[in-house]
This record gives C-alpha cells, sequence and structure tokens, in this order.
C-alpha cells in the first residue's frame, strides 16, 4: 500500500509540471493578438534562459492590459519558479478577477494551494476547473490529493464525519474515482455504516477490478456487516494475490472465530503472528479463544504477551479480570476489570465481569449498577459482547 504522502508528493510534481502546457494551450479563441505575441515572445525568452527579459516584457504587458489572464498566469509561473510564491498567487488571483474561469489560472493556483496544505481551499480552484472540463485528468488527480489529504488530517484531529463529509463533497465530482471510492468506503465502515461501505466499495471493484486495496477494505466491511461468508470469500481471494500479509490472516482469523471454526482460526492467527510477531491483536484473539475453551494457563500465558506490549489493551484486561474470577480472586478480578473500564468505558463485558466481582465481595450496590450499565452497553451496541474490542487489524511494531 502506497504511502498517502509520497502520492500526495507524486500527484503534487506532476500537476505543477503539467500547468505550462496547459497554459500553452489553453488561449481563447477570442485572445487579442498583441496578448499572443507577447505570450509567444516570453516563451521564447524563457528558452534561451532569459526569465528577466520575459518577467519584464510581460509586466510591461499587463501595465496596460491587467485583464489579461493568460499574460497573467505566464508571469505567475515565472514568480512562482523564483521562489516569490506570494507575487505568483496575487497575479493568479488577477487572472480570477479577470476570468473567474480561466483553466490555467485555477489548476496553478489549486496547485500551489494544495503544496501549502491549504486542502479546502485548493479543492475550490480544482472543482471549478472540473465544472469546465470534468475530464481534466490533473483537476482530478489534484481534487483526489486535496480531499484525501483533508480527511486524514480531519481523523487524526478527532472528527472523522468531517473526513466523510468532505469525501461525500468529492465525490460530486469524482463519482468514477476507485481511490476517492476507496477512501470513502473505509470512512463509512469505520463509523459503524458497513452496509453503505460495502456498496461503495462494490462499486470502486467494477472500476478497478485488480484493485488490491480495494478487495481487502471490502472483506473487512463484509465482516463489519455481518456477512461471513462473503467476508471469507474476500479475504481468500485477497490473500491467494498478498500470502504474506499479517493484517488479512488475522482478518480471516476474525471471521473463523466468529463462525465457530476455531482450529481454522487459530491458524490465521497463528500464521499472523509468523509473519508480524511484534503484534497484540493476534495473541489477543488467541488468548480469548483459549479463554472461551476453558484453558485458563494457556490464555493467560497469551493475554500477558498482549499487555507486554499494550498495558491497555481494554480485551486483555477483561480477559485476565474473568480468568481470577474463575480462581475465585475476586479481589483481583475487579482490579483488572476497573483497570479494563478506566481504558475502554463502552464495553460492555468489563462492566458485566466487574458487577459479578463486586456482588461475591459484597459490594450490592455498585455491583447492580455495573450489571445494569453492561446491559445498557450491550442493547446500544446492538449485542457487542460477542465483539470484544475496537481493535480491527494487528497493530504494527
Amino acid at each position: 500500500m502506497m504511502n498517502v504522502r509520497v502520492i500526495f508528493l507524486i500527484v503534487l510534481g506532476v500537476l505543477l509540471c503539467r500547468v505550462e502546457a496547459f497554459a500553452q494551450q489553453a488561449l481563447p479563441q477570442s485572445q487579442q493578438s498583441g496578448s499572443a505575441e507577447v505570450l509567444r515572445d516570453a516563451a521564447k525568452l524563457r528558452a534561451e534562459h532569459r526569465e528577466d527579459a520575459a518577467a519584464t516584457l510581460l509586466e510591461h504587458y499587463l501595465q496596460t492590459h491587467p485583464e489579461d489572464a493568460d499574460v497573467s498566469v505566464e508571469l505567475a509561473r515565472i514568480r512562482e519558479a523564483r521562489g516569490n510564491a506570494d507575487a505568483a498567487k496575487e497575479l493568479l488571483w488577477q487572472a480570477l478577477r479577470a476570468s473567474p474561469n480561466s483553466p490555467p489560472a485555477n489548476l496553478m493556483l489549486g496547485s500551489m494551494l494544495l503544496a501549502e496544505h491549504h486542502d479546502p481551499e485548493a479543492m475550490d480552484r480544482f472543482e471549478t476547473m472540473l465544472a469546465i472540463v470534468p475530464h481534466s485528468a490533473d483537476a482530478r488527480a489534484g481534487e483526489l490529493a486535496a480531499v484525501t489529504e483533508l480527511a486524514v488530517r480531519m481523523r487524526e484531529e478527532g472528527h472523522p464525519e468531517r473526513a466523510l463529509l468532505a469525501l461525500k463533497h468529492s465525490q460530486t465530482y469524482l463519482y468514477d474515482d476507485p481511490q476517492l471510492l476507496l477512501e470513502l468506503g473505509i470512512q463509512l465502515n469505520e463509523l459503524g455504516n458497513p452496509a453503505g461501505a460495502v456498496d461503495v466499495l462494490k462499486t470502486a471493484q467494477k472500476l478497478q477490478p485488480d484493485g488490491l486495496q480495494i478487495s481487502y477494505a471490502l472483506a473487512r466491511a463484509e465482516f463489519s456487516k455481518q456477512d461471513m461468508a462473503a467476508a471469507e470469500s474476500g479475504f481468500r481471494a485477497y490473500l491467494e494475490k498478498r500470502p504474506g500479509d499479517p493484517t488479512a490472516h488475522f482478518g480471516l482469523g476474525r471471521v473463523l472465530e466468529a463462525v465457530q471454526r476455531m482450529d481454522e482460526a487459530r491458524t490465521e492467527f497463528q500464521r499472523s503472528i509468523e509473519l508480524q510477531p511484534l503484534q497484540t491483536e493476534s495473541y489477543y484473539e488467541l488468548g480469548d479463544i483459549e479463554l472461551k475453551a476453558g484453558h485458563d494457563a494457556e490464555a493467560g500465558q497469551l493475554l500477558a504477551k498482549v499487555l507486554a506490549r499494550d498495558a491497555r489493551h481494554g480485551g486483555a484486561l477483561t480477559d485476565m479480570g474473568e480468568i481470577d474470577f474463575r480462581r475465585k480472586d475476586f479481589a483481583g478480578a475487579e482490579q483488572w476489570l476497573s483497570k479494563a473500564e478506566a481504558v475502554a468505558p463502552a464495553y460492555p463485558p468489563a462492566h458485566y465481569y466487574r458487577g459479578l466481582a463486586l456482588a461475591r465481595l459484597g459490594r450490592k450496590d455498585e455491583a447492580e449498577g455495573e450489571l445494569k450499565k453492561a446491559t445498557e452497553l450491550d442493547h446500544q451496541q446492538q449485542g457487542s459482547f460477542a465483539a470484544k474490542d475496537s481493535h480491527a487489524a494487528p497493530d504494527k511494531p
């Protein structure tokens, strides 16, 4: 999977390189002969590496023709190449005041704003361009780069719903772009709309049948939708092409665990660990399987590996509490489960088992409160006692 930053830089470089060609080709038919001659002469001077002379020529023309958008764009290109971004942007705004729909002005300004990470403003420019030239490859690439960066930043700042809105907005212009649909599908799934995610990702898959990222995201969305047959098929198809992906083995293990094919699930989690030893999630799932099978000693060893790497793992803390509860160490269980509640307050099993432990310790009122809270959370989450915790893939080393 290519890093988002690498994709961003590649797209930006292509956009900036292609603005010059677009500016040269996009002269309107109504352009006065004087403007065409000035642009031709300026291009010749630049080809001879006489940038200052070209700039002087363009400046002189703009003194008497400030409304000429194409000459403003050409001068902006020189200013930007010389490192004077502010002067270049002012010239581009001047061009857009004279000709709001100027394709080269919108494209160049959008590219500069994108380079400065002013993503919403860059999107405005690319979308203006797309309203004029709907299939402009440069504008489409710019729009995708800007909205992807914006969505990532919104998620990092704790606003996933804003990321979703931004992606849906760009879908108006990039409705047939598989990468945009992939990002949108992932965001829908993360925000608890797996049915919507599946629909979007199936559309993306039709547009790009060999897209492995799309196949993987679709399998995860099918799992979230509880369509285990489709999820298993999707993970297996993905693993045929990417057998060395530990996260896909983990995902397949989750599917097999959900349908009670425990031996097969163990095999997938163990394979995930072989491929990526420094992780917590496959160890946790194996520990949870052993716990459910009544193998408390084996479960404890596996869960200890989880907590050695992530002391705030809510699922592992809860399972350790359950082990102590079975040993009738109710005080120890209550301590584990109290820690679990602190890091995963919306996880029903932590409240449920802590309620049982408190009842055995004679703390009746607290026990009733915990059991009530567990029931309320379980109803809200529609039976998430079986969901264990929010982790969805092995963590990175």
